[in-house]
């Protein structure tokens, strides 16, 4: 007699593989997740990244960022005004006890400077195991800036950075999925699409790119800046397994290197 080891598609209490484990900055993460985040250069996409693995660690889950364009230190620097922001908004003055305070509830966040040249998905998931302590099974968030700087190698030598996106998309997507981490990845847009209407074509690299994402979030300027210098940006879902497609808006605190996701029109005397 066969035996059949397939999984029944009309089975019952089947749990739903979908249900976040944390919200951070505006955005619920879930086990084995693959998130795109993309935008022009500039618009704030390292900095929205870097407070949600801060926000993540305040709240006890494992989080790390991994960054091949800036060093810890200028992570370091981003986060200190980044806290000088949340406890005292976009331009005033903030009480270094209180941005210190602020400061410690994430001190548990890693930050990875990377080598494009050597750092590959696989390194870095067994330098978070086995340096960092991250889980080998379990919730975790991992962001990485950016997809196109991950080193792929091919048959003969490293990849150009306009083909390595596709492989180094599905490498994050094995790795999510293998260990049950949130992985969320800067991605670049091809340069005539930074104001145009976004889409999935707009993502630099090959068609694997959107197609390995779970999720896709593309960020573009609402507008031009405050006299202030902040500026609103409009952040919008093209491809979410989780939900429909959604429009939204942020303000980018430049100055403070800060994602605010309130209306924050009431802390600005004049835009």
């Amino acid at each position: 007699m066969a035996t059949h080891t397939g999984n029944r598609s009309g089975q019952l209490g089947t749990p739903n593989p979908y249900i976040p484990f944390g919200n951070f900055v505006g955005l619920p993460f879930w086990p084995g997740g693959l998130t795109l985040l993309a935008a022009a250069p500039g618009v704030g996409k390292t900095s929205w990244m870097l407070r949600m693995i801060f926000d993540a660690a305040a709240a006890k889950v494992p989080a790390a960022i991994g960054c091949y364009e800036h060093t810890p230190e200028e992570l370091k620097y981003r986060l200190k005004l980044q806290a000088e922001a949340a406890v005292a908004g976009p331009h005033h003055e903030a009480y270094p006890e209180a941005v210190e305070a602020r400061l410690a509830h994430g001190s548990e966040a890693v930050l990875l400077s990377l080598s494009d040249q050597e750092d590959t998905i696989r390194g870095i998931e067994q330098t978070l195991i086995d340096d960092y302590g991250f889980p080998k099974k379990g919730p975790a968030l991992v962001a990485i800036d950016y997809l196109q700087r991950v080193p792929v190698v091919g048959l003969t030598a490293m990849l150009p950075e306009d083909r390595r996106a596709g492989e180094a998309a599905a490498a994050l997507r094995h790795m999510a999925r293998r260990r049950g981490w949130a992985v969320i990845a800067a991605c670049a847009l091809r340069a005539e699409n930074f104001s145009r209407t976004p889409d999935l074509t707009a993502l630099l690299g090959d068609e694997r790119v959107p197609y390995e994402a779970d999720r896709v979030i593309l960020v573009q300027r609402a507008g031009a800046a405050w006299t202030c210098g902040c500026v609103d940006l409009d952040v919008h879902t093209l491809k979410d397994r989780t939900g429909p497609q959604q429009i939204w808006r942020l303000t980018f605190w430049g100055s403070r290197f800060y994602l605010s996701t309130d209306d924050a029109g009431h802390r600005h005397v004049n835009r």
